[in-house]
């Protein structure tokens, strides 16, 4: 294994020695990159390993390099749910806070702020992809533009449900679409996320609708998360 891979391997695995001898014996692995252009901090930002982030950033990580889709270490840490990671890039200057980012780390009076402030909602979000893709079809929330529906969907999906609630009384839709045409009811079964998809079916989620990439219902997705309570409680509902 090369340094580049062992310093990705180290990060993952939160091993501080491992980071800090290598990066001592070679100071530009901080800004390594690997599969799809991640580099040491958005390994990090994935697993929540905040004492590594704190070692990379020290050793001048760039807090606003991007992944192969425009993903900074900030962006990444919301969508994985990584609060730890986000609030320690926040406090070193990281740039990009909005309405989909707070939603996604459950920032529930930043998202009411986000929400009152009666700025356009389309600037509360990065802009969606030009034309629909593997991942973002084209009637997720994302690309119809429905900024709400779609921090709606990130809440549920990281089990944000007090976020949820805020959004959907706001307007959002309940069954909006996101990462592969899966709903927020998807994503939360997938995740383990009970107290969210118990939310989701109170308050009249559709439990039938199928992804478009594996062409599952969110029972489906409860079953591959291997969350046997959520399974059963979606198969009763």
């Amino acid at each position: 294994m090369n340094d580049a891979a062992a310093i990705f391997q180290a990060v993952k695995d939160g091993d501080m020695s491992v980071v800090e001898r290598l990066l001592t014996a070679d100071p530009r692995l901080v800004h390594a990159r690997n599969e799809y252009l991640k580099t040491p901090l958005h390994w990090a930002a994935e697993h929540d390993r905040c004492d590594v982030a704190q070692m990379l950033l020290d050793s001048d990580a760039d807090l606003e390099a991007t992944t192969s889709w425009g993903d900074t270490a900030l962006d990444w840490s919301a969508t994985m749910g990584s609060t730890k990671v986000a609030d320690l890039l926040l406090a070193r200057g990281a740039k990009g806070m909005n309405l989909v980012v707070a939603a996604c780390l459950g920032k529930l009076d930043l998202v009411r702020e986000f929400l009152d402030s009666g700025t356009p909602l389309a600037s509360l979000a990065k802009p969606a992809p030009a034309e629909p893709d593997d991942h973002w079809v084209a009637d997720s929330a994302r690309m119809k533009g429905d900024v709400i529906s779609h921090a709606f969907y990130c809440a549920c999906r990281n089990g944000q449900t007090a976020v949820a609630a805020l959004l959907l009384e706001r307007g959002a839709d309940i069954n909006a679409k996101g990462v592969f045409g899966g709903t927020g009811l998807h994503w939360a079964a997938i995740n383990g996320h009970k107290d969210t998809v118990e939310f989701l079916v109170v308050h009249g989620a559709d439990l039938t609708i199928r992804d478009t990439k594996f062409d599952s219902s969110p029972e489906g997705w409860a079953v591959e998360g291997q969350h046997d309570e959520i399974r059963e409680l979606l198969h009763c509902a």
